[in-house]
């Protein structure tokens, strides 16, 4: 284990793998964690989860795997929308697609929005980040289409969006694409058409 008052070398990390590094019990790799975060040395995400935040490599969205631990998940939503450039308004939150229930977390590092998508609608538009520390994201098209998706629930979330920009690189063929070929149900497929055809009219 890297001596008392090291900075780990990970950008983001688990408790687990800390102890691992120096062959050490959990709960002497967490007690030594606490002590390094309590000299801001590293930063207590969540439960189990740890970032060095002074890594020039470290962002927030590293840490999405390890918060999504054993769901399926990816970033996306308004969050993907402005990463890819279609929204120049910065979201509030992270948002992250998932499989697990829905939850804030809000955390030294910021907040993440986990909504919920069922498994079979993952299985396309998604790839890894081109990033240190990778994540998985939505593309552009994938990222709208699941905020689509989301404001045909009860809670009427994302029922107003802020100006898109479809011309910047959207991929409005592959759009068409997916909403066809993914597993929507018929009636929310309908709902996501209409939505997408007054977009296309602003």
């Amino acid at each position: 284990m890297p001596e008392p008052g090291s900075i780990p070398e990970f950008v983001v990390f688990t408790t687990r793998d800390y102890a691992a590094t120096g062959n050490a019990s959990l709960s002497s790799a967490s007690r030594r964690l606490q002590r390094l975060s309590g000299r801001e040395t590293v930063t207590r995400v969540t439960k189990g989860v740890w970032a060095n935040t002074a890594h020039p490599h470290f962002h927030p969205l590293a840490c999405v795997p390890y918060l999504l631990g054993k769901e399926q998940g990816y970033v996306s939503f308004l969050t993907a929308l402005h990463l890819h450039g279609v929204l120049s308004q910065i979201p509030r939150a992270y948002q992250v697609a998932t499989t697990g229930r829905p939850r804030v977390l809000d955390s030294p590092v910021g907040r993440f929005e986990f909504l919920r998508i069922k498994p079979e609608l993952m299985s396309d538009g998604v790839a890894w980040s081109d990033t240190y520390q990778p994540y998985l994201i939505a593309s552009a098209e994938k990222a709208l289409l699941d905020t689509l998706y989301i404001a045909t629930r009860k809670n009427r979330r994302f029922a107003s969006l802020p100006e898109l920009d479809l011309n910047n690189g959207f991929r409005r063929r592959e759009f068409e694409r997916l909403l066809l070929t993914l597993p929507y149900p018929v009636r929310i497929r309908s709902a996501m058409s209409a939505r997408w055809r007054a977009l296309c009219l602003q």
